[in-house]
């Protein structure tokens, strides 16, 4: 079975080198590098199984996914998170459990570590059918996340799987409820699982600044989701208690003097109130840096 895998990244050649190195060569890889820096391509294009792709623009997860999803040559992608550390076999065994099951949209492993949280959640346990394929249990879902996710594009009706006014943030939740609507088939291999770090994908000489974004696109895209789904008041009545500790934060920052993260909390304030006008996800880290 032939595979495509694509790695959506921002100044992340400390994470990529690694990862691809623990891809089996046979898989072809993309690379969407939206940091703009062109040393990533000539670093990994040496592999002859990798391509890197340089948009003219950051253009962030949900374009990024979209367009990877066009190039990849073949019906299966995996998606990965360049955070991820994948153990040896798991492609191998990704590969068995597809060759069985035919019926899924998306199917992904679970997380090593799952005291934090997990990758995937059920809503409805009644609506929803779990299998067993040889040693593997698969759970239905009615989301996951996008760390690592394979996509099966012969069961999707349009290549734009991801909403592309999301920058940052929920459009993997945003995703998984159009495929649920539509009676798409979500899985998670249960006893099938690898490491994801989380906040780790860019270089960490580079924190405060991804935080600052995080926090902004974070909040733009809670309000934008709510509001697409279920109404601009519901949306609002739901990120009140996010504007109300962002706000209290800036006012402790001030009092402290504390720059920082006044500019953290400052950060999710503006996300918010730009999504609440109804204004574009539009903030982009170190854009403005970059220029000088």
């Amino acid at each position: 079975m032939n595979l495509s895998v694509v790695i959506v990244a921002f100044k992340s050649a400390h994470l990529l080198e690694k990862l691809i190195l623990s891809i089996p060569k046979k898989y072809e890889v993309i690379i969407i590098e939206n940091s703009l820096d062109k040393e990533i391509k000539n670093n990994f294009e040496k592999y002859e199984n990798v391509q890197v792709i340089i948009p003219k623009e950051n253009l962030g997860y949900g374009k990024s996914f979209n367009l990877g999803l066009g190039m990849s040559k073949n019906n299966f992608t995996c998606f990965l998170s360049p955070d991820v550390a994948i153990p040896k076999d798991c492609f191998e065994n990704i590969t068995k459990v597809i060759e069985r099951i035919k019926n899924f949209t998306i199917l992904a492993p679970t997380y090593i570590d799952e005291t934090i949280h997990k990758n995937y959640q059920i809503k409805n346990k009644k609506l929803l059918n779990n299998l067993s394929i040889n040693e593997f249990k698969l759970i239905e879902a009615d989301e996951i996340d996008f760390a690592m996710a394979i996509v099966n594009k012969s069961n999707i009706t349009k290549i734009n799987l991801m909403d592309e006014n999301f920058f940052l943030y929920f459009e993997s939740t945003d995703a998984c409820i159009n495929l649920r609507k539509n009676n798409k088939k979500i899985y998670v291999i249960e006893n099938l699982k690898f490491h994801h770090f989380g906040t780790e994908s860019s270089d960490p000489k580079y924190s405060v600044d991804i935080t600052i974004s995080r926090n902004w696109h974070f909040c733009w895209s809670k309000f934008y989701l709510l509001k697409k789904h279920y109404g601009y008041f519901y949306g609002i009545r739901k990120t009140v208690p996010n504007f109300v500790r962002a706000l209290k934060m800036c006012l402790i920052c001030i009092l402290k003097k504390d720059k920082k993260n006044f500019k953290i909390h400052k950060a999710s304030l503006s996300g918010l109130i730009s999504s609440y006008f109804l204004k574009k996800s539009d903030y982009r880290p170190l854009e403005d840096k970059e220029k000088n």
